[in-house]
């Protein structure tokens, strides 16, 4: 069986094992227990996990405030790196301001001690997608 994120199969995420729900309208959040494979060589998380879960938590963020059933396509990112991750990630996503298929969102991640390692903000286009 195929997992879904808010209406829709994302591979990639369900490959890495993200577990996703809805806090709010226009709020997502995502965690990962981090893996072996997950990290860098000094066993943080490594950056293009942590981009992956601050872009798909944003992208979801912008489909639970439009009530959209497609895809949200990332437009713009851009990304700060304070600390590395370790054992577990907690990633939260939000509405900043929507248009009519336009999105500026925010997405921060924390680890299990709560300290913040990463926030990113990000546009995204939501389209439509046909199953």
């Amino acid at each position: 069986m195929k997992k879904e994120y808010f209406g829709i199969h994302v591979p990639f995420i369900a490959h890495l094992g993200v577990e996703a729900k809805e806090i709010a309208e226009g709020e997502v959040e995502a965690v990962l227990e981090l893996q072996p494979h997950h990290c860098n060589p000094l066993g943080y998380s490594h950056g293009g996990v942590m981009m992956t879960l601050l872009d798909f938590t944003m992208a979801m963020s912008a489909k639970t405030k439009a009530k959209h059933q497609g895809v949200g396509l990332t437009v713009d990112m851009s990304i700060a790196f304070m600390k590395g991750g370790q054992d577990k990630l907690i990633v939260r996503g939000k509405v900043l301001r929507s248009g009519k298929s336009i999105h500026f969102c925010e997405a921060v991640a924390y680890d299990i001690t709560g300290e913040m390692v990463a926030k990113a903000m990000g546009t995204f286009k939501l389209v439509d997608f046909k199953k």
